[in-house]
């Protein structure tokens, strides 16, 4: 009987702030609907690749054949299994795996005619087809044995037999030497930055708590400007996690194709923009509570969908100056995750996309954050 009582109590405490249940139970189907909607194709991925288009000759007809083949790859669901795209020359198939839209890239050999003809008539003639990516890339590995099918289907279906097709493995950057440790630091680091939309959101909240507000709505104080305290504050934490968390991670072992510096300043300019998202988080709260429940949604949100966890594709909008504008754009961490792959793996500095985005949506979210708690909280403490 006390046991019931005591869950009668329970169940009122919990209906004066709805908001942690609710949260309990919106949250799960929340992100399942989410990984559904960024999931294309009934949920059965299709693989990237870009492969090197056939140059007009002898070659082109069957090249052009291996590679309808890849097309034609197809899942139970009709889903096709591999995303092909056609590359100028090897440099832009290259491109377009550092750049993250290619799981891997194919070029398919010179002279792949007259070798497929010789291994009709002679079984020890290996076909040599080149095949790149990172290595460490969870992806890699299915895309890889995917054009390899493909490849050799279409081979048998040609000379009769199961040639030997030889992968010439390319490995971008340093990612054949990397450890299974230096393959998860890149993602942690990216989680850390996430952290920081916690403690800004609760920073801004704690001002509204604690009545600071309706003392300071009596000086000329205007929102940007207590805001942007705060986040000078965040971006130093934020900076100082960053160098603590990638320090640790070099001192066992972790070591970056590219630049530390310029890792520094992604970290930054990453956590200015997550730190503007917190700030608008903080804008709705009256309460450190509240703030730091709210935070989960867009903290899930980036760590899903950023590309952090595991590989998203997303929804590309439309493409200027040779680069992919997705609907995922709006999430700082998913440029966070291009740019440090770009600099730990393949020693890349061709990441002016990535720090733009960055710059634009730590002034966006700042500029919203700020309007959202003048609107919200100074006038009504006036």
């Amino acid at each position: 009987m006390r046991t019931f009582t005591i869950a009668t109590k329970s169940a009122r405490e919990l209906a004066r702030n709805p908001l942690l249940p609710l949260l309990a139970l919106i949250l799960g189907p929340f992100f399942v609907a989410l990984i559904w909607l960024f999931f294309p194709a009934g949920g059965s991925t299709s693989y990237p690749i870009a492969v090197v288009s056939p140059a007009a000759g002898p070659d082109q007809e069957l090249q052009s054949a291996v590679i309808a083949s890849m097309q034609n790859l197809r899942y139970d669901t009709g889903a096709p299994i591999l995303a092909v795209t056609l590359a100028d020359d090897v440099d832009s198939a290259r491109a377009e795996v550092e750049s993250r839209r290619a799981v891997a890239f194919v070029e398919l050999p010179a002279g792949f005619a007259k070798m497929a003809q010789r291994a009709t008539t002679d079984p020890s003639v290996g076909i040599p087809v080149t095949l790149g990516g990172d290595l460490s890339n969870p992806q890699y590995p299915v895309a890889a044995i995917m054009v390899h099918e493909a490849i050799s289907k279409e081979l048998s279906h040609l000379t009769a037999r199961a040639p030997v097709v030889e992968l010439k493995e390319v490995a971008l950057g340093g990612s054949a030497t990397r450890t299974e440790f230096e393959s998860y630091v890149p993602g942690v680091l990216i989680f850390a930055i996430g952290l920081i939309i916690f403690t800004a959101a609760s920073s801004v909240a704690q001002e509204v708590e604690a009545g600071t507000l309706h003392r300071l709505v009596r000086t000329p104080l205007k929102a940007r400007e207590l805001l942007a305290g705060i986040t000078i504050v965040q971006a130093v934490l934020g900076v100082g996690a960053g160098a603590a968390s990638l320090g640790v991670a070099c001192a066992l072992g972790f070591r970056p194709a590219g630049s530390i510096p310029l890792i520094l300043v992604v970290w930054l300019l990453t956590s200015l923009s997550v730190i503007g998202m917190g700030l608008i988080v903080g804008a709705f709260c009256r309460t450190v509570t509240q703030a730091f429940l709210l935070a989960n949604f867009p903290f899930g949100v980036n760590m899903f969908l950023s590309g952090s966890m595991f590989p998203v594709r997303g929804f590309v909008l439309f493409r200027i100056g040779g680069q992919d504008v997705n609907l995922l754009d709006i999430l700082p961490p998913r440029h966070a995750v291009n740019a440090l792959n770009s600099l730990i793996t393949y020693g890349s500095t061709n990441i002016g996309y990535e720090l733009t985005m960055l710059s634009l949506l730590s002034v966006g979210f700042f500029v919203l954050g700020a309007w959202v708690f003048a609107r919200r909280h100074l006038r009504s403490a006036e």
